[in-house]
């Protein structure tokens, strides 16, 4: 029973855990239109991640990279995560 308990607290730990990552939506961006590279200590544990920029100046979407550097941007062509 105890073991019940303890694995239900784990499970919920990691769903709040993920549940702070979409935070992210709606901040601030600076490019409108474009993919840009970010890194938030509190996010992702400070690994680089990809956003969208929507219309507004507002993150829309985002992906995780895997790594601090694995964020990558090209001039007049966006961003995104290398392995």
């Amino acid at each position: 029973m105890k073991f019940i308990a303890l694995t239900t607290m784990i499970m919920s730990a990691a769903v709040m855990a993920g549940a702070d990552d979409t935070q992210l939506i709606g901040h601030r961006c600076a490019k409108a239109g474009n993919t840009e590279c970010g890194h938030l200590a509190s996010h992702n544990n400070g690994n680089g991640f990809v956003f969208w920029c929507g219309s507004d100046n507002t993150i829309t979407k985002y992906q995780d990279c895997e790594c601090v550097n694995c964020c990558v941007v090209i001039p007049n062509n966006g961003a995104y995560c290398v392995i």
